[in-house]
């Protein structure tokens, strides 16, 4: 996957489960990159959902529809 965008982070990576199954199984590929964790974090590393870049807008539609963003969780 290249190019990839941000849709979404948590201090757990936990809790991008449901939303990345959500987003898998409407199509969207995507990842939680977690290269600086170990199991949650306190010093502002966060785990991030990513989206390849041309299904950014697709995805923040799907997750807004689902409940799963607000427009405070855009980066």
């Amino acid at each position: 996957m290249n190019d990839l965008l941000t849709v979404k982070t948590s201090d757990f990576e936990a809790d991008l489960a449901i939303a990345k199954s959500f987003l898998l199984d409407n199509g969207i590929e995507c990842v939680v990159n977690t290269e600086y964790l170990t199991i949650s974090t306190g010093d502002g590393q966060a785990a991030r959902l990513q989206v390849r870049s041309e299904d950014y807008d697709r995805a923040i539609e799907l997750l807004a529809g689902g409940g799963f963003i607000n427009p405070d969780d855009l980066l």
